[in-house]
């Protein structure tokens, strides 16, 4: 894993410029920095080192020149790939995935994204077309931010890179602080700023003669579902899943696993036992009290039986506290999952032990994992009639108040298909920002996550309505919010993450299963659930969903009582909120308000931090 910085202009600019953009993401890259210049492009590297770890310095170029790359993540089947290059006449010179990359373009071009595998942002300058091409992983593990103005692209792993450069506009985007505080993250391609994008997941830009050309390279096909009984889908699951956690067991360097006890990361570690034929290292975070919710006992049961060596960090929930001050540099924009904190503390541990972990991330969105599901498919059926399209109930609801139409069933009811699921969570919902804003953020606000996933549940070619929904979060809540917790948390600790349930070709199966093999009546997760009973004891793989919110409310009671009430009459004189209406949500300290007070705090730590004198 590494980070990526540069730019492309006629512009020219200090070479101090490079350095300070690659050396604010030395966290992603603690072992090596690199540095290329040619004409108009700039390219900065920092590197750690996985795979071929003496061989593969970046930025890398081919001998004659011609090509100059730099890449962040791993290609899984970068030794297919090479082999491939090599029939084909290329000689590589390197061990490592890194050259493959450079060879794969002179032999296919742009067109080279179709035969990768893996997870990656990478920048690749091609001196004799002067051509730039930039490309982020079919599901979005790795980030890319940008900036383009018509004339200078710059580009980096993470907003920090981009904010080093002098060209980059620091003017905040109002429509994307609105979208925060719907959903506690930011979704691509919008950032905090106005002129700077993320890349999309399963995109590519070229940058050549002067214009900037953006494309989709990649796109699941729901719509030929496979035609087998469930025994036979079993067996497909199994070789699929199996495949794609041995390629991620390819590395120069200790890899372990996060395990939560959970049946998603159980899978995969048992997985890893069973295919290295070794222990393998575990690592979970446990919380002290009576009051905590904790699994770790669950996941010390799960290493012993598949034979690992467990290590957990025994943590007060009071204790997560000591990462809230990393926070806002660890993430660079608005960003309010409260499950970043013990990701951040576990990837310390880890770090200490092992270099690269996998984890159980994606499982919940190709599987049917969360419970909303099934309760959406119950509802679809009543809501489906309700909120037909010649339904007399569809334009009463609009009349409603907001209050009483932000109810999720008469929500549903009063909007088309498309716009009645619009992913997890609701923090602030977009029906009371009437009464919540002031007139002039109110007016920044054209868009709503409904405008999001409605573009989504359209790209979707299902049939199927549980498909469309699923595919909706993982086009927003995966990418924008799980991956950047995981890849953010892990990479502040140079550790590796790598997510074996979002290999894409992974993805592209499962896809064609029958949606009745992940939820299966009240059942989600049916099939996966089916092959973990191959691997693990029955009573684990069929406990209750649980996870650790933090006691947030337990928190603004206490703990950080002080701050928070500084911090949210700070935040009231900005100008986003109508006069008392932050005041009433904090004096009314409900623990249903926990979550949105604590986008507020986080919200108002990042001003104070990037934005100290903003006011609208």
């Amino acid at each position: 894993m590494c980070g990526l910085a540069g730019y492309l202009g006629s512009t020219h600019y200090a070479d101090d410029v490079l350095i300070a953009m690659t050396r604010s993401l030395a966290h992603r890259g603690p072992d090596a920095a690199g540095y290329f210049r040619d004409g108009p492009v700039a390219l900065g590297h920092r590197r750690l080192s996985v795979i071929d770890i003496a061989g593969s310095p970046q930025p890398m170029s081919t001998p004659d020149g011609a090509l100059t790359i730099i890449f962040n993540g791993e290609i899984y089947n970068f030794r297919e790939l090479r082999a491939t290059l090599g029939a084909r006449g290329h000689q590589l010179r390197t061990a490592g995935d890194t050259e493959a990359l450079l060879y794969a373009y002179r032999e296919y071009g742009t067109r080279m994204l179709e035969h990768l595998q893996g997870m990656f942002a990478f920048a690749l300058w091609d001196r004799p077309a002067r051509r730039l091409f930039i490309a982020r992983d079919h599901l979005g593990v790795k980030p890319l931010y940008y900036q383009w103005d018509g004339s200078t692209l710059v580009f980096a792993s993470e907003l920090k890179g981009l904010l080093a450069h002098p060209a980059v506009s620091r003017e905040l985007d109002l429509e994307a602080l609105g979208l925060y505080l719907e959903a506690q993250y930011i979704p691509a391609p919008k950032s905090v700023y106005r002129d700077v994008r993320k890349l999309e997941a399963g995109h590519a830009l070229v940058v050549e003669g002067g214009k900037l050309a953006l494309n989709r390279y990649w796109l699941p096909d729901y719509s030929h579902k496979l035609d087998m009984h469930e025994s036979e889908a079993l067996t497909r699951l199994e070789a699929e899943l199996r495949r794609s956690v041995e390629s991620m067991l390819v590395a120069d360097v200790p890899l372990g696993s996060f395990l939560s006890g959970g049946v998603d990361s159980s899978l995969v570690s048992a997985l890893m036992v069973d295919i290295a034929r070794r222990p393998i290292d575990t690592f979970t975070l446990g919380f002290e009290g009576a009051t905590a919710v904790s699994e770790h006992g669950h996941a010390e049961r799960v290493a012993r039986h598949i034979g690992a060596a467990s290590h957990v960090l025994m943590l007060a929930p009071s204790a997560l506290l000591s990462g809230l001050d990393d926070w806002v540099q660890v993430y660079d924009e608005p960003f309010a999952d409260p499950a970043a904190l013990p990701t951040m503390l576990l990837a310390r541990l880890t770090r200490k032990h092992v270099t690269v972990v996998l984890t159980g991330e994606g499982a919940d969105e190709v599987f049917a994992g969360y419970g909303n599901y099934e309760k959406r498919l119950r509802e679809e059926r009543l809501t489906g009639v309700l909120g037909g399209r010649y339904s007399p109930l569809r334009p009463l609801v609009h009349a409603l108040p907001a209050r009483v139409r932000k109810d999720r069933l008469l929500k549903a009811i009063g909007e088309p298909p498309a716009r009645r699921y619009v992913t997890i969570p609701q923090v602030f919902d977009s029906a009371l920002r009437g009464e919540l804003y002031t007139p002039r953020f109110l007016a920044a606000q054209p868009s709503a996550m409904a405008d999001y996933a409605e573009r989504y549940y359209a790209e979707c070619n299902s049939r199927e309505y549980l498909d469309r929904i699923m595919y909706i979060d993982a086009r927003l809540w995966l990418p924008d919010d799980l991956l950047t917790k995981v890849d953010r948390a892990t990479m502040a600790s140079s550790l590796e993450a790598r997510v074996p349930y979002l290999d894409h070709r992974f993805f592209e199966f499962c896809a064609q299963l029958d949606p009745r093999l992940k939820q299966h009546g009240r059942t989600g997760k049916y099939l996966l659930k089916k092959l973990a009973e191959k691997l693990l004891p029955a009573d684990v793989v069929h406990r209750p969903k649980q996870g650790f919110m933090p006691p947030l409310a337990e928190w603004f009671r206490g703990a950080l009582k002080g701050e928070a009430s500084s911090a949210f009459t700070r935040l009231a004189k900005r100008g986003l909120f109508q006069p008392g209406a932050i005041e009433r949500l904090a004096a009314a300290a409900r623990p249903s308000d926990a979550g949105r007070l604590w986008a507020l705090l986080v919200l108002e730590r990042w001003f104070q931090r990037y934005a100290p004198q903003f006011a609208l």
